[in-house]
């Protein structure tokens, strides 16, 4: 078992701040739901979380499986809808993942990234409440 510790604070309107060991970030409402503009917003940094979960969950598969990795850039989209339940909820959380291997491992993304969506601990708290959509492509 392992524990995580990370603090947050109010400090005034819809703002608090967030600590987690020696870093530290504040975080605001987005503008949608009366926050100031250019804030960053727990909106914007969960699909990041997830996003940065099933890199690094596919870094693992990728030692295992013999990949050479010279570039990963994922672009992530998050759509927010009506809660059934009043309020908001993730519907989707789409992550396109651009990728740079060795022409020989090409063959082998489809299943280290079904893994890394299978494995990844964020992934797993969200499925069957978020739709998770992860694809990719290949550059030179």
């Amino acid at each position: 078992m392992y524990e995580y510790h990370s603090e947050v604070e109010w400090i005034d309107d819809r703002r608090t701040r967030v600590k987690v060991k020696n870093f530290e970030i504040e975080v605001d409402s987005p503008p949608e739901f009366k926050g100031p503009e250019g804030k960053m917003t727990p909106e914007e940094l969960f699909p990041a979380v997830l996003a940065s979960c099933v890199l690094t969950t596919f870094l693992e598969f990728k030692d295992k499986m013999g990949i050479t990795l010279y570039s990963w850039n994922a672009k992530v989209k998050a759509i927010l809808g009506p809660s059934p339940e009043k309020g908001f909820k993730f519907d989707s959380i789409h992550i396109h993942v651009i990728l740079k291997v060795n022409p020989e491992d090409k063959e082998k993304i489809p299943r280290a990234i079904e893994l890394s969506q299978k494995y990844c601990f964020i992934s797993r708290a969200i499925r069957g409440n978020v739709e998770e959509k992860i694809d990719y492509e290949f550059i030179d």
